[in-house]
Formats: structure tokens, sequence, C-alpha cells
């Protein structure tokens, strides 16, 4: 009897391999058909799951949030508010392997939201959970002292996601340089410098 597959695996799988096809060739490359092939499934086969290509690809970057989101919820919360926001940073950015190259498949959906519609929502609604993030970070570390008299608060929060969004960039461009230690001491020297008043 053939072995059952579980629907929702196998569109994981399928979405993994679209990944892979997208940091090795591009998004551009990432056919229906090259998935399949990727997949080592045949392209009846993932028709089966997947209806068009748009869907696929709607689905694959879904996933992607999915996952951040996953590990996200998984941070542990006891500690001072420094080393929550740390935590949430270090799982935020692209910090390994894996992290990397979700953060590269993300970029190409990024281009690719500016001429396509099918793109475009998604993409902000991850942009504007980051931005979140990042107001919940201040907001913490505000609560807890940590924050010096005088900031800007909504200030604070545009330079936070200006700083994750370029560590993320430099290092899924460019890993080699941005190294998951000069990662963390790039983050650490900014929040240490929230605890001096600002110059005016």
């Amino acid at each position: 009897m053939p072995r059952h597959v579980d629907p929702a695996v196998r569109r994981q799988q399928v979405a993994e391999a679209l990944w892979r096809v997208v940091v090795r060739d591009g998004l551009e490359r990432a056919t229906v058909r090259a998935v399949a092939a990727e997949a080592g499934l045949s392209l009846g086969a993932v028709s089966h799951y997947f209806s068009s290509q748009e869907e696929l690809r709607l689905y694959a970057l879904d996933l992607v949030n999915e996952r951040d989101n996953a590990r996200l919820s998984a941070i542990p919360q006891e500690g001072t508010a420094r080393e929550i926001v740390e935590r949430y940073l270090w799982a935020l950015l692209p910090m390994d392997q894996e992290t990397r190259e979700t953060t590269q498949v993300f970029y190409a959906f990024m281009v690719q939201a500016r001429t396509d519609p099918a793109f475009r929502e998604v993409t902000a609604e991850i942009n504007q959970e980051v931005v979140a993030l990042c107001r919940s970070g201040i907001e913490l570390l505000a609560a807890h002292g940590q924050v010096a008299p005088g900031h800007d608060h909504e200030t604070l929060v545009a330079e936070f996601r200006t700083l994750t969004e370029g560590l993320s960039f430099q290092a899924a461009m460019w890993p080699d340089t941005t190294t998951p230690e000069s990662i963390r001491a790039v983050v650490r020297r900014w929040l240490d410098s929230l605890a001096t008043p600002p110059v005016t």
C-alpha cells in the first residue's frame, strides 16, 4: 500500500524546496517545475498541493514568517529587560545558516513586492510586525529605566528598525564579514547608548 503523506508536511517540504531554489538561483527561476525537481516530486504531485505558482510562492513566504514567529514565541521571558530584548534580537536576526537563507528568501519577495501586488500586502504586514517588536523592546527597556530621559521613543523605534534591517541585509548578503559576533557587538553598543541622554 502507498505510504500516507501528511498534506501539511508535504506542503512545507515543497515550500522549503522553493526556498532552496530562490537562494541558489533567484525567485525568477523558482517555477513550479523547478521546485518539483528540487523536492524530488513530479509536477503533478506539487500541483496537487498548490493550484498555481502564485499560491506556492505566497505559502512559502507565509512559512518564512511562521517560522520566525515560532522562534520568537519560544523565547524565555525570565531575566532583565536587556536580556529579554537581546534574546528577541538574536532570534530575529540572521545569526545562522537557516535564518540567513530565510532572510535571503524574504528579501527576494520584497523586491518582487515592489511591482507585484500579490506579495505587497504580506511583506508590508511582516515589516509592521518587526516595527511592533522594536516598539515593544523600547517600551520594555524604558519601563525598566534603561532608556535615559530626553529620548523620543518613536525616534528610537525608527532607529531600532533601521539597525535590525541594516544588519539583516548585511548578514544575508555578506555573511563572511557580518558575523554573529559583529552583529552582537553592534546591537549591544546601540543598546548601551540608550542609557545616555541625547545630545541637544
